[in-house]
This record gives C-alpha cells, structure tokens and sequence, in this order.
C-alpha cells in the first residue's frame, strides 16, 4: 500500500512541475507570437523597424522550447526513446525505461551545471541591442539551467513513477 501511495505521490508532483513548466511556456510563445507580428507590422507596414523584437523573438523561444522539455519528459512524448523502448520485449521495458531514465539525468545534470556557469557568466555580458536598456545576457542564458531543473525533477520523477508501475499498465 505504501509503494502504491509513493508512485501516486511522484504522479501529482510530476503533474505539479509540468504545471510550473507550462505556464510560462505559454506565456513565452504567445509573447513571442506578438513581438514576431509587432515586428513584421513595424517593418513592412509603419516602415520603421523595432530593432530589439528579433532578439527578444529569440529569447522567448529559447526559454519556450527549454522550457517544454520537462512537459516532453512528463509526457513521454520523445519519439527516439519510446521508439527503443517500444522495440523490446514487454517483460523488459520497464527495467530499460529506467535505465535510459538515469542516462537523460545524467546528461541533464551535466547540462543544467554548465548551463548555471554560463548564465553566471552572463552577468557581466550585455545583450547586444537591448544593452541600451542594460539587459545582461544570463536572463536569456538563465533558459538552460532553470529548464534543466525542472527536467532533472520531471526525470526522477518519471523514474519512480516507474519502479512502482505494474508491468501490465507499463506503456510508453
């Protein structure tokens, strides 16, 4: 019973992080959706360019598409991963879903800890249009070691989700 309760408990905080994860990534794309139409308006229309909406565009997706790797992770939705796991027996699927689980947390622990030293290092660089407004780069570096947090989180998770998965119900 108490096995049971843990990989509940791993399923409404996994849901719990997707959620932290989701909001501002679609906040992101949607801001990123009007600076891109703000920009091409400005432009083609006003003639009279924004010079800092293809940088911002930028940023946003960055910190969309990083942001949407913990929701890909919860979701199980990576096609090279569930394509391998798909391809072995049944009886084996949850043991190399776990395995491969440790190796995706051990890139992302790497990633997220050089991504942090980076983003640090940003702090004494400008952007490159918008240092009129002394905007340093580590708010758009800051992308890779947040989103690798909540990804490495998302991944023990979705590991414990799966030790105390059934073999019937394991589907990826």
């Amino acid at each position: 019973m108490q096995t049971r309760s843990l990989g509940s408990l791993a399923v409404k905080l996994s849901i719990i992080i997707e959620r932290l994860a989701a909001y501002p990534c679609i906040f992101a794309t949607g801001a990123m959706t009007v600076v891109v139409i703000l920009g091409v308006l400005f432009r083609y229309v006003l003639q009279s360019p924004l010079s800092w909406s293809e940088e911002v565009a930028r940023y946003l997706m960055i910190w969309a598409a990083s942001l949407a790797i913990s929701i890909g992770i919860m979701r199980r939705e990576h096609l090279g991963i569930t394509f391998l796991i798909s391809r072995i027996p049944p009886s084996a699927q949850k043991y190399v879903a776990i395995l491969v689980n440790l190796a995706v947390l051990w890139f992302l622990w790497i990633l997220t800890k050089f991504g942090y030293y980076m983003a640090l290092e940003g702090q004494t660089q400008l952007s490159p249009v918008l240092a009129k407004y002394r905007i340093n780069m580590m708010w758009a570096l800051s992308a890779i070691p947040v989103a690798g947090a909540l990804a490495i989180i998302q991944t023990a998770l979705q590991i414990v989700i799966d030790l105390f998965r059934s073999k019937e119900d394991f589907k990826t």
